[in-house]
């Protein structure tokens, strides 16, 4: 069974998630294969699709850092993304894989430890519900949903991101640190980088991960590109739903925080959307 690659990311944050909910919409409607996407964004938080994005974000430091702001399609917890940052995304046929999304962690995360064990030696390992870790540190995290035909799984790997930058954008609640027995968000992550000991380059890790889901799953991948169906459903996507401060900042429309997030996410917007 072959499944496409597609390598594909923009300098637009916003048009790297509406690609992100366009390939599966195409996968679920019959209109391309299942499909392996690696991206990055830059200087980028995401949050997930429940969160509140002025409980997880200081956007004051994201003023000041230049950081965008969007929300995702998935629910799960904030990430800083940088050009360190590999995003990998799966959109498979249910009837070719996992049916369900516990079930689609699982693989998908012994598919990405078993690769980075075998291209780096590093002990990475797949830790329920949906993180891999290294030495009890996590490396990358998923999430998910399901579309009528199709299962979509994506996360974010720690390559070589700057740790000091994340630990001063996101808000994580002191709860949340003390269940992991740490101080900061920073100690509790660990990057490829320092697993490795050296310098190590995102097309390694690329590699790493396509060797482990071609082995889990037992398919070939091809290299592709996007469809033309995708790129409409994409640009749809980013000028109705990603790009506006209504999906990004949430539905709190009477949070006590609403106007100063909406005037730093228009600014921040602005800026990004003005690259493209």
């Amino acid at each position: 069974m072959k499944w496409r690659v597609v390598d594909v990311e923009f300098d637009d944050p916003y048009m790297n998630m509406a690609v992100e909910e366009a390939i599966p919409l195409a996968v679920s409607r019959g209109l391309a294969p299942s499909t392996l996407r690696f991206w990055r964004n830059d200087n980028t938080i995401v949050i997930g699709r429940f969160q509140c994005a002025a409980l997880e974000v200081n956007f004051h430091a994201c003023r000041e850092l230049r950081v965008s702001v969007v929300r995702r399609f998935t629910g799960g917890g904030a990430v800083y993304h940088d050009w360190g940052n590999l995003n990998y995304a799966l959109s498979i046929r249910r009837e070719e894989a996992a049916r369900d999304l516990m079930e689609g962690f699982k693989l998908l995360g012994e598919a990405v430890s078993c690769g980075l064990r075998k291209a780096f030696g590093i002990d990475a390992k797949f830790v329920p519900i949906n993180d891999l870790q290294i030495g009890g540190r996590k490396v990358s995290g998923m999430a998910g949903a399901i579309f009528k035909n199709a299962l979509f799984l994506h996360g974010c790997i720690l390559v070589n991101s700057d740790l000091a930058i994340l630990g001063r954008v996101l808000n994580v609640p002191k709860e949340k640190l003390a269940e992991k027995k740490v101080t900061s968000a920073v100690k509790r992550v660990i990057t490829v980088c320092e697993a490795v000991g050296r310098v190590v380059d995102v097309e390694e890790v690329k590699r790493a991960i396509r060797l482990g889901v071609e082995e889990v799953f037992g398919v070939e991948l091809v290299d592709g590109e996007l469809t033309a169906e995708e790129r409409r459903l994409a640009e749809e996507l980013y000028k109705g739903k990603y790009c506006s401060p209504e999906w990004s900042l949430g539905p709190c429309k009477f949070c006590s925080m609403k106007n100063r997030d909406l005037k730093i996410f228009e600014e921040l917007t602005f800026k990004r959307r003005g690259a493209r």
